[in-house]
């Protein structure tokens, strides 16, 4: 795994076209480590698909976005999630693990567009609920370089 690390600079300014479709590419940025994921049409196809195990169920646009980024720090407990390819065993193996991420301190996995995922369909909410991944400040800038201003939420 390569991180590129940019811990004074103001802002981390990520050119789009250098990163390869299918896989995340990590970073540090403010002392918090990142991945971005441009993703391909089988990926979002995966995450449509997943939107019904994840806690918050929050929809993947229809006309495919290009890519992802976030922060790689559990919100349950400020443990740093890893990344975790397609195809890997997971915590829970009755659905296929389309890749993503897990923390190793809570068990918690995570989706390739940072949505948290239910481990069982009949996981209580009230007890197991995990958050998602924490979404960096940023902005597009000449279409192809993503701008990230602040690395998490105050």
């Amino acid at each position: 795994m390569t991180t590129l690390k940019h811990e004074e600079a103001p802002f981390l300014d990520i050119d789009l076209s250098q990163v390869p479709p299918g896989s995340p590419r990590f970073y540090t940025f403010q002392r918090t480590p990142l991945a971005l994921v441009r993703t391909t049409h089988a990926m979002l196809d995966d995450l449509q698909a997943q939107t019904a195990y994840t806690w918050s169920q929050r929809p993947i646009a229809a006309d495919h976005p290009s890519f992802f980024v976030y922060s790689l720090v559990s919100p349950a407990d400020g443990c740093e999630v890893e990344h975790v390819p397609r195809g890997a065993d997971r915590y829970a193996p009755a659905r296929p693990w389309q890749g993503g991420y897990h923390d190793p301190c809570r068990f918690g996995e995570w989706d390739y567009a940072g949505r948290a995922i239910r481990q069982y369909a009949d996981q209580d909410p009230k007890l197991l609920q995990m958050a998602d991944l924490d979404v960096p400040e940023f902005e597009l800038k000449e279409q192809h370089i993503l701008r990230i201003t602040r690395a998490a939420k105050p």
